[in-house]
């Protein structure tokens, strides 16, 4: 027979370890009897290997590559040409994962989709990290009109998906549910200042035996400052920088100016060059 499943749905946790920590043991303490992570694992945060124990650990019946890891997979194999501030940025990023992951742990990334369907208690799932043919782009935006939404979910009952870093919970033009759990890692507040609140977000879905559903939104406190020190300690590239991001919640990843000037003053587009031949 049949039991009540709660998928607690993770998304764009970004390296951030400390986070991730405390959603974890926050579905832990409601009971939730499966994890489906949508994507974006790494970068621009510390973690790496260590976020791959802390997932492997809770057996996630859904594990999708996001487009940060489809970025890193292209710079690491010369498949991306890194041309810009923004390239130098990922690369030297890139370069930090792989000297912190394991070659089993990279091959396994090389190896997720971005999209997946499956079934529980009766119900269709579609799981994507963004569109079910690409991982990157704005047509899944909250705001953004409703057909990239009916296809995502078409032929479905449900449909979830991460990459925006915002919650939301959205039918179709026919009435299935398109929800988004948010952000772990990087949550994005864009209708109120961004250090407002920085709690991590993810969602719980509930399916009973007979594939009813309900739908909880969390958002998790964690330690901010232990995020930092740990980056610190860690020697994340870009450390500045991402000290900003987790205190303020804004992102610099498409800074062009800012970005070159820091590539320029601390030799990461030297040290890019020398790796991919810049």
């Amino acid at each position: 027979m049949a039991e009540t499943q709660r998928i607690a749905l993770l998304a764009d946790i970004h390296g951030n370890q400390t986070a991730l920590e405390a959603v974890l043991a926050d579905a832990r303490a409601i009971g939730a009897t499966a994890y489906w992570c949508l994507g974006d694992v790494f970068l621009p945060g510390p973690a790496t290997g260590a976020l791959v124990t802390l997932l492997e650990a809770v057996h996630p019946q859904v594990w999708l590559n996001g487009n940060w890891e489809q970025v890193m997979l292209a710079i690491a194999g010369h498949a991306q040409p890194v041309d810009a501030p923004t390239l130098v940025y990922l690369a030297e990023l890139t370069l930090y994962a792989q000297a912190h992951l394991t070659p089993a742990q990279w091959a396994a990334i090389a190896a997720r989709p971005i999209t997946t369907t499956t079934q529980v208690n009766g119900l269709t799932i579609v799981a994507a990290h963004n569109a079910r043919t690409s991982a990157d782009g704005r047509m899944l935006y909250p705001a953004q009109p409703q057909l990239a939404f009916d296809a995502l979910v078409a032929g479905a009952d449900i449909a979830v998906y991460g990459h925006t870093h915002q919650q939301v919970m959205r039918p179709s033009s026919q009435g299935q549910m398109i929800l988004n759990p948010g952000a772990v890692g990087q949550p994005y507040s864009p209708w109120q200042p961004f250090f407002a609140d920085q709690r991590a977000h993810y969602a719980v879905l509930t399916i009973d035996p007979a594939g009813r559903y309900d739908v909880t939104f969390r958002k998790v406190s964690y330690d901010i400052a232990a995020e930092i020190a740990r980056a610190k300690a860690q020697g994340v590239p870009y450390f500045e920088q991402y000290r900003h991001l987790r205190e303020t919640g804004s992102t610099i990843t498409h800074d062009q100016d800012l970005l070159a000037r820091v590539n320029a003053e601390t030799g990461y587009d030297r040290d890019v060059a020398a790796h991919f031949g810049r």
